[in-house]
């Protein structure tokens, strides 16, 4: 609901800006600047509403409203100093300190509230270059707002590692399934559910202790770590791999022994390498990077453990971060070999789409990964790419769905290029990434191994938003990234066509999504190895939120996945498979931290005759059902 409120309250800041710009036009020179300006209420029009921008003898008044506008940035900076006055009084003060929790409370404020002002004043700057003449007169300098928000940027700096941090999360969870008809049927983690029907027979009650350790080391240096005591990790094994459904082990999860592990473990220091500062982590990090690159796969859809939501790996090894004027670098040199415990064997890392996989994790990898803000016409943009190195292996192989491509690899290697940017509020993202499979020095699979993807959002109003986009994925694209689920396969590939997200708050309480796929075959590959244009998939979600009180969530999934098979790609099986997966879940607040989660989900999957695309061990129909319920507490 948080975050409800707070895309109502960004959509009504909107609408806002819209009335109080009716008199400045799209192409406007200073649009954005006054849009941006408004939006963060820090710029206001006269009092019929306008601005008059381009009004005959206005080029005063209208320094006039950008110094008015310097004016509140400069008394928000004053504000958030006062609030920061009052989390920790000088010893002159008698005032007492706010409670710890206050705090922390006031501080996340006072670090957004430090977001809107820096993004007011680049704004501002944009501004005053044009009106550089009449703003001297008036006294305004940009140098002392720059100056005066980093100095509160470094006090409240300070104050976060003042506050040495000791958290932790405990969930007690419960895992089942039973069959319908004594059939079976995949999960959507990729797991065979026991035909027998009994529904005591696949039970597995999971247990975690999360401690999380935040902490200063000294002045410059930070130290974070989470250690974790449990059987939930051992319980997923190698969640990563499960991109790949024909590699992935389909034998039902089994509860290990309770284990101890380390989930991440780093340390945070500046460094100074010739002659340019540079951030350093250094340990078991978490990195991530774009969809179609490097980012994990979500390893559980049933069980609500938040720390692994986040789609980011942990390695071993170090990340560097500098900036270069408006060119921000990260490189990073990492291991997966010392995560490969009975804990954490869903950490390794994996090159896989759903159809191929390079048998084996990484060893080790390498790269790097730059952006670079920009604008155009005023639009502002920003450009990225990514490029590693991975070394899978001595004698491992490269296996492709039907066709048993087999080729013998060591190293992959991953390109990546994104852009994003706002042009007339419509969010547009395009992402290009291809994945090279070399043995030494030589590219052993360098074809058909491309993917691209882009997309345009846009919100309609306060309640509504929309993207398309069309994405096309070749057989061969085996990148470690994380983008897409159809049913229970895992990032798909040799498919083309577009996709559509939809949402819509139809009350306060209940909101609606829609998403919806359609996609074509490749053709990439000869008709009796791959997808062809003449065969067909879909997939269309439908979502439903509900708040029922303040304590009672209700969430209602409804998916339908269909195929078209007119070609000899499946063993020469012809076919319409459909898989269907209707889901319901409650939550409940406790309070005090602690909320009650409880999860059915109902599957009916037919391959049609189509055995590879049955959903289940049976390729006439499978047909079951999972339970999942957890409690979990912060403190």
């Amino acid at each position: 609901m948080r975050t409800g409120i707070v895309l109502i309250t960004a959509g009504l800041l909107t609408a806002c800006a819209w009335t109080q710009m009716r008199d400045v036009p799209l192409g406007h020179w200073a649009y954005q600047a006054i849009r941006e300006l408004v939006r963060l209420r820090i710029l206001e029009g006269f009092p019929d509403g306008e601005f008059k921008p381009n009004r005959q003898m206005t080029r005063a008044e209208f320094a006039q409203a950008i110094a008015r506008a310097y004016r509140v940035v400069e008394e928000r900076i004053r504000e958030v100093e006062n609030r920061l006055n009052q989390l920790a009084p000088s010893p002159e003060q008698t005032a007492q300190p706010l409670p710890q929790e206050r705090q922390t409370q006031e501080l996340q404020q006072a670090v957004r509230e430090l977001q809107q002002l820096r993004s007011a004043v680049e704004t501002l700057q944009r501004l005053m270059q044009e009106f550089e003449t009449e703003l001297s007169n008036l006294n305004v300098s940009m140098r002392d707002l720059r100056r005066d928000i980093a100095s509160l940027e470094e006090r409240i700096r300070r104050e976060e590692r003042r506050k040495q941090r000791l958290t932790g999360d405990m969930t007690l969870a419960v895992f089942g399934t039973h069959s319908y008809d004594k059939r079976s049927a995949y999960t959507l983690n990729g797991n065979e559910i026991n035909r027998s029907g009994i529904f005591t027979q696949s039970v597995s009650v999971l247990h975690e202790l999360g401690l999380h350790v935040d902490m200063p080391v000294n002045e410059q240096v930070d130290a974070k770590a989470t250690f974790i005591i449990g059987n939930y990790l051992p319980y997923t094994r190698e969640a990563t791999r499960l991109a790949d459904s024909q590699g992935v082990n389909r034998s039902a999860y089994r509860v290990g022994a309770t284990d101890i592990a380390i989930w991440e473990a780093y340390i945070t220091a500046p460094l100074n390498l010739f002659g340019t500062r540079v951030q350093a982590q250094v340990g078991r990090v978490p990195l991530k990077l774009t969809p179609y690159t490097f980012q994990r796969i979500e390893p559980d859809y049933y069980l609500d453990f938040e720390r692994y939501r986040d789609r980011a790996h942990r390695v071993d090894g170090a990340v560097l971060s500098a900036t270069f004027g408006s060119l921000s670098a990260q490189a990073f040199f990492l291991s997966s070999y010392g995560v490969r415990s009975n804990t954490t064997r869903f950490s390794p890392v994996y090159f896989a789409n759903h159809n191929a996989s390079v048998n084996a994790p990484a060893d080790q990898l390498a790269g790097v990964r730059l952006n670079y803000p920009f604008s155009v016409m005023g639009f502002p943009a920003q450009l990225g790419a990514t490029y590693f190195a991975a070394g899978v292996g001595r004698n491992r192989a490269f296996n492709h769905l039907v066709s048993n491509v087999r080729t013998d690899v060591n190293r992959v290697d991953v390109l990546g290029f994104d852009l994003q940017g706002r042009v007339s509020d419509i969010d547009v993202r395009f992402e290009y990434a291809l994945s090279n499979l070399q043995r030494g020095d030589n590219r052993v699979v360098g074809s058909r191994n491309k993917a691209f993807d882009i997309s345009a959002g846009y919100r309609f109003n306060p309640r509504w938003d929309a993207l398309i986009g069309y994405r096309e994925i070749e057989p061969y694209f085996v990148a470690p990234g994380n983008w897409g689920r159809i049913g229970y396969l895992h990032n798909p590939s040799d498919l083309k066509g577009t996709y559509l997200n939809t949402t819509y708050q139809v009350l306060d309480n209940l909101t609606l999504r829609l998403t919806a796929d359609f996609y074509t075959g490749t053709a990439k590959l000869p008709p009796n190895q791959g997808y062809q244009s003449r065969d067909r998939m879909r997939r269309v979600m439908l979502e439903a939120n509900y708040r029922y009180t303040a304590r009672w969530r209700f969430h209602v999934t409804y998916e339908n996945v269909g195929w078209e098979i007119n070609s000899a790609a499946l063993n020469n099986q012809r076919g319409k498979p459909e898989w269907n997966y209707l889901t319901l879940r409650a939550a409940y607040d406790l309070g005090e931290n602690i909320e009650f989660n409880i999860l059915y989900q109902y599957i009916d999957a037919n391959g049609k005759g189509v055995a590879l695309l049955s959903g289940g061990p049976s390729p006439t129909g499978n047909r079951a059902g999972v339970f999942a319920t957890n409690l979990g507490y912060k403190f």
